[in-house]
């Protein structure tokens, strides 16, 4: 899930210098850290006050985004006093759990300035505005690792002193993450169409995988690393497949796994000319792809036959259930077992399959083209 603890930043002790004292706080509890769960932090302050709505100011609106959730541990009188006055300053952690959060919401009620957590949605147009689209992406976090991220190379915007912040907060390997065009204007990704996708697909799986939801949380953030787009293609196969009334719409719903596949091969080992370990891996042999990729990973030959097995397995059954062969229920088993399958092969190498431009070339592209062209609205 995703948590966003909020604080009073007009509290008097902060002085108007509130970003650093509140990270600090909420790291020098050391709950974060010895969760050893990965996490992505995202900071900033929650904009209410530059919208107001009608006769009401923005306390209604404020009604609306703090208290329209479904979990939540808000201190609501503290809370509701900062309406039309105060600034709320949150943490926003992606792919926290709910123990970590009761267990981070205990530890900060000392804090004078802190005004409760709660679930953020990025589906609710509300939270996707105030929580994600208005904010700063900052850190990458798991056990002693700490990244601090920076956009589309960002060297002018690196402060080595963030990285001192990083190591004092009892982070041990420390560097600095491109985060690409993610959270940039050049970002097609930040819609509320989007993430009702991703919504989709994690509500699904969490409800077959081990784990639950704290490892479908897990995999669609790291599956949003590794290529925003390829939740199009899952989202169009969630939602095909619960609501399929007829074989044609079982056959759309197997036709958009399929395509996860290729997607999914493009990304991990893009097509070549040359063959590997004796296999084609041209445009056509997405299958042969994906197990490039797992023997490039792994020294474990039983896993790498195990799993690019269980690869062809259901690129296999998706095919089947094209040609109108299969029914609902093993379609939807099919996506499940996807799911666990890309879990799997994401966790062989964590770091390659971050792609921080690849989801977003032909925005890239284009920009460049209209740069050339002298018709860039962001000359």
């Amino acid at each position: 899930m995703n948590i966003a603890l909020l604080f009073n930043s007009d509290h008097e002790k902060y002085q108007c210098d509130y970003g650093n004292p509140i990270r600090e706080a909420v790291f020098d509890t050391g709950i974060v850290q010895k969760s050893n769960r990965q996490m992505k932090i995202s900071v900033g302050d929650v904009l209410l006050h530059m919208y107001a709505l009608p006769d009401s100011g923005n306390a209604d609106l404020a009604e609306m985004v703090y208290f329209g959730g479904s979990w939540a541990k808000l201190l609501e009188e503290k809370l509701r006093a900062t309406f039309g006055g105060a600034v709320v300053y949150a943490m926003i952690f992606e792919n926290m759990t709910q123990d970590i959060a009761v267990q981070l919401h205990a530890a900060l009620l000392v804090d004078a300035s802190y005004l409760g957590l709660m679930e953020v949605n990025f589906a609710n147009f509300l939270h996707l505005e105030f929580f994600r689209n208005s904010m700063v992406s900052k850190y990458r976090v798991e056990g002693e690792v700490g990244r601090m991220f920076c956009s589309m190379g960002g060297e002018a915007e690196r402060d080595i002193s963030e990285l001192e912040d990083l190591r004092r907060a009892g982070y041990v390997d420390v560097e600095w993450e491109d985060r690409g065009a993610h959270g940039t204007f050049l970002d097609v990704y930040d819609t509320q169409e989007h993430f009702q996708s991703v919504e989709a697909f994690r509500d699904l799986i969490a409800r077959y995988l081990t784990g639950g939801e704290n490892v479908a949380s897990e995999l669609v953030m790291v599956l949003e690393d590794l290529n925003p787009g390829l939740f199009g293609a899952l989202g169009a196969a969630t939602s095909r497949v619960l609501d399929a009334k007829n074989t044609e719409e079982v056959a759309q719903a197997a036709l958009s796994g399929r395509r996860y596949l290729e997607q999914l091969a493009n990304v991990l080992f893009p097509a070549r000319d040359e063959g590997t370990d004796g296999r084609k891996v041209g445009v056509p042999q997405y299958r042969n792809r994906i197990w490039a990729f797992i023997k490039k990973n792994t020294s474990d030959e039983k896993l790498c036959i195990k799993w690019g097995e269980e690869v062809d397995r259901l690129d296999s059954e998706f095919n089947a259930g094209l040609h109108g062969n299969k029914g609902k229920e093993f379609i939807l088993k099919a996506l499940v077992d996807l799911a666990v399958l890309t879990h799997w092969i994401l966790e062989l190498n964590p770091q390659e399959v971050r792609k921080p431009y690849y989801a977003h070339r032909g925005a890239l592209v284009e920009f460049m083209r209209e740069i050339v062209e002298g018709n860039s609205e962001w000359e």
